[in-house]
């Protein structure tokens, strides 16, 4: 070898210059292993696909390759949905899915008869001892196959698509004494367990923590799904007891939220002795009166002490973030209120009664920086008009807001219409009053919600006028404010009272679903996953051409021309809208009415998209854009949309329109 030779290979494989041919040949070089990329990195990949929607896991990520489906597949969950509106036959085929789904909802309607829940309830009780027989056999055979040097290719797609059951969701009038225990041997591997029921129910907690040892949240109530006056009640012991004592061990619970139910405090403080992981803990609305056993000797000292329970949750230190704690019937005063904030002392996800909402209350908010992340509002009893100006003046002053859960909160569409349209009458189709007569607005201020970013809505809208909800200027109004200011809803529930009254006459209240009312804005929401209107049974006043824009079938040139024609056999309203703009304008003008302060702080493109916010040319406009992008997809990633009905079941669009038009 030349001594220019050895020169240039010395400096290549970093040798000592006078390393001898002899000795270099003793050397095995082994290359420099490449960098590894950052995507090869298990680490940043689960970081970077945290921040996925499902939607996108289920659809791109899993697709790639094996190690991104393997990271990706407990993110993305298989539900099936069970109940007893469906035919037999359709039961059966859907109730075949449930082997390897993670996710299973049953749904009990009041109107089913005895025998067809009977019948319903034993189909569902030998599917899940089915898939739970094969759910053993299956974790038996992997066990083996992990001392095998190599896997078979199908034992491996098996076990990669092996899932077992980690959320089961009863709702309605399941009957739990009799549903449970028969299911409850087969939900060894269950996660999460929501129980929202009728009332007059009995439920053994202890049997649920016995059949259920790796449970992490535990839901149990009413919520809005009660057609009774009697509690769910749930007697002691809420531990699995051995040699006539309770088990003590400590359990996986993580969040526990128990609402419009009844139990003896006692039992819930020593049953929060052994949960040492629970963050999450919300007793709502907890009764008091009307139990169904008053004659049982366990609810003689029936009796929910506040300041006896705050002492016990200091002593235990649990780990909450979220706490709340209420008494139906029983107000809490400030001071309570105040205490129980401190529980979770930083929290930024509040639960509250509706009637605690007052603008004192709002002050105390923005005292504490104003960080909410969370606000969900529970009770029966619409607010009156005081608490509607507090949430309203909250929400125009609330940037961080995430989630708002107000289903009762009766909220005042005149709120959100900030140009005052909410009595324009165009034709004798909306015969409403005359607008040249004075509008009194009295302390009505609209404005501009600040929460942009909010990503659920759960809300029960209301008129000082019932019958407006109907109008097409008002669901106008309420669409295009929802569209526009909160463009990145994923959860959206829109309800309405049942009904409006006139004199001793009572009136059904349904919001305007023709093409004209303007639900079509709500297409502009393009993350949209859920959507929920109306938790009453109502039949669509519309016909399907007016709805099925939503749907791929909808965009066919048929349709396209049906829904074309509406809008030219409407073309006169934009010229009456020119005069009543005049109108409008005058009589607020003479009032000397505004909007409120938090117009000024909205940013100049919004207030250029809400120009015309309850006008008809607003509807025009967005359907023409639909008709002429013919290839565009409404809500790419909707999963479940409910259209006046009464539980959130929630179909695909296509789906939901075939039962709505059938």
């Amino acid at each position: 070898m030349s001594t220019s030779v050895w020169k240039r290979l010395s400096k290549r494989v970093s040798l000592p210059p006078k390393t001898t041919t002899t000795t270099l040949a003793k050397h095995t070089f082994q290359p420099t292993p490449p960098r590894p990329h950052p995507l090869d990195i298990v680490e940043i990949l689960e970081r970077i696909f945290s921040y996925l929607d499902e939607f996108t896991c289920k659809q791109t990520a899993i697709l790639v390759c094996r190690k991104w489906f393997l990271i990706n597949r407990l993110r993305s969950t298989r539900e099936v949905v069970l109940g007893s509106f469906m035919s037999s036959s359709k039961f059966d085929r859907i109730l075949a899915r449930v082997s390897g789904a993670s996710q299973l909802s049953f749904y009990v309607f009041p109107d089913v008869t005895t025998s067809t829940q009977e019948q319903h309830r034993r189909k569902l009780v030998m599917a899940l001892q089915r898939n739970y027989a094969r759910q053993i056999k299956r974790q038996k055979r992997h066990r083996k196959l992990d001392n095998l040097a190599q896997w078979a290719d199908g034992a491996t797609l098996e076990r990669l698509l092996d899932r077992p059951l980690e959320e089961l969701n009863l709702i309605g009038y399941v009957q739990p004494e009799l549903t449970l225990p028969p299911v409850l041997p087969y939900l060894s591997c269950l996660l999460r367990l929501h129980l929202r029921i009728s009332g007059g129910a009995v439920i053994k907690v202890a049997d649920i923590v016995q059949a259920c040892p790796i449970l992490q949240e535990l839901y149990i109530g009413i919520g809005q799904v009660s057609w009774s006056d009697l509690a769910v009640e749930l007697p002691r012991p809420w531990l699995p007891s051995r040699n006539g004592s309770e088990q003590g061990s400590p359990l996986a619970l993580r969040s526990l939220v128990l609402e419009d139910v009844c139990f003896p405090q006692a039992t819930l403080e020593s049953f929060l002795a052994v949960t040492p992981q629970l963050t999450v803990l919300k007793l709502i609305n907890l009764v008091s009166e009307n139990l169904p056993h008053e004659e049982l000797p366990e609810w003689e000292h029936l009796e929910y002490n506040w300041h006896k329970f705050s002492k016990r949750l200091k002593d235990l230190q649990l780990p909450l973030k979220t706490f709340h704690y209420s008494v139906s019937d029983r107000p809490m005063k400030d001071d309570e209120i105040q205490e129980m904030l401190l529980v979770c002392r930083g929290s930024t996800e509040w639960t509250i009664p509706s009637a605690d909402v007052t603008l004192a209350m709002i002050v105390n908010i923005k005292a504490s920086q104003n960080v909410l992340t969370s606000l969900e509002l529970f009770g029966s009893d619409r607010s009156n008009i005081v608490l509607q100006r507090a949430l309203h003046h909250y929400l125009c002053d609330s940037p961080h807001l995430l989630h708002l859960k107000a289903p009762r909160a009766a909220f005042l569409v005149e709120h959100l219409d900030l140009h005052h349209r909410g009595k324009f009458a165009y034709s004798k189709q909306e015969v409403r009053g005359n607008i040249s007569q004075s509008v009194a607005w009295g302390h009505i201020r609209p404005g501009v919600w600040a929460c942009r970013k909010l990503l659920t809505l759960h809300m029960e809208f209301h008129s000082l006028e019932q019958p407006l909800l109907s109008s097409a200027v008002t669901t106008r109004i309420l669409f295009g404010y929802i569209a526009r200011v909160l463009p990145r809803l994923r959860d959206l529930f829109i309800d309405t009272a049942e009904h409006h009254f006139r004199g001793d006459m009572a009136f059904p209240v349904q919001l305007n679903m023709q093409l004209e009312g303007g639900l079509c804005l709500l297409a502009k929401l393009k993350d949209l996953e859920r959507l929920w209107i109306g938790s009453y049974e109502r039949q669509l006043q519309c016909s399907l051409s007016d709805l099925n824009w939503m749907t791929p079938s909808g965009q066919s040139k048929k349709y396209r021309e049906k829904r074309q024609a509406t809008l030219e056999r409407l073309d006169g309203w934009l010229d009456e809208e020119r005069r009543l703009e005049l109108a409008a304008a005058k009589a607020v003008f003479e009032e000397g009415e505004d909007l409120s302060t938090s117009w000024a702080k909205v940013e100049p493109t919004l207030k250029l998209e809400l120009h015309h916010l309850g006008m008809f040319l607003d509807v025009k406009r967005t359907v023409s854009e639909m008709i002429s992008a013919r290839n565009s997809q409404c809500w790419p990633i909707m999963r479940r949309l409910s259209l006046f009905c009464l539980y959130d079941i929630g179909r695909r669009p296509e789906m939901e329109l075939e039962r709505m038009f059938k």
